[in-house]
C-alpha cells in the first residue's frame, strides 16, 4: 500500500478572489509499530490566520499545539496494534476504509468501521487492526485544557 494523500490548499489572489495554492501529494512518515501518517494540515494558534503563508503540514512536527490543530490520514497495518497512550488534545476521527477498535484503559473495545467517528477526550487508549486489510482514518486533533480527575492532572504520554 502506498501511504500517500492527495492534499488541495485554497487560498486568495491579490484581488480576495479564492484560488487553489496548492495541489498535490503528501508523503506520510511511519510511526512505529503499525501506522503511517500524513500531516495533511496544522495550525499552532486560535483562531487560526487563513492568510498565514506557512505550509500547513511543517508547521509543527508533533499532533497539536495547546492552542492550535493538526489534521492526518492514517494508515493502520492490517493485524496489528498501536500502544496505549493518551494525547493532550481532543481528537476527532472518523474511519474513512476498514475497521479499527478502540481499546481504553477500562477494557472497553469500541470497534469502529467505515462511515463511523470518534472523539476522544484525553482519554488513555490503544488503537487495534484485527483483520487482514489496512484501515485508513482521518484525524482532526485540537489543543485542550489538561484533563484533572478528583484533583491530579492525566499525564499525556503523546504530545
Amino acid at each position: 500500500m502506498k501511504h500517500v494523500a492527495r492534499r488541495v490548499v485554497t487560498g486568495h489572489d491579490s484581488e480576495g478572489r479564492s484560488v487553489i495554492a496548492s495541489d498535490g501529494e503528501v508523503e506520510a512518515f511511519e510511526v512505529p509499530p503499525s501506522a503511517f501518517a500524513n500531516r495533511i494540515w496544522a495550525t499552532d494558534a486560535h483562531p487560526a490566520d487563513n492568510l498565514d503563508a506557512r505550509d500547513g503540514a511543517v508547521v509543527i512536527e508533533t499532533l497539536a499545539t495547546e492552542r492550535g490543530a493538526a489534521f492526518y490520514i492514517v494508515d493502520w497495518a492490517p493485524n496489528s496494534e498501536f500502544p496505549e497512550h493518551r494525547t493532550a488534545t481532543v481528537d476527532y476521527g472518523v474511519v474513512l476504509s476498514g475497521e479499527l477498535q478502540a481499546v481504553l484503559d477500562s477494557g472497553e473495545v469500541a470497534t469502529l468501521r467505515a462511515g463511523d467517528a470518534i472523539v476522544q477526550r484525553g482519554t488513555a487508549h490503544r488503537w487495534r487492526n484485527s483483520t487482514d486489510e489496512w484501515c485508513r482514518t482521518a484525524f482532526v486533533l485540537v489543543g485542550a485544557a489538561p484533563v484533572v480527575v478528583d484533583g491530579a492532572e492525566l499525564t499525556p504520554t503523546m504530545a
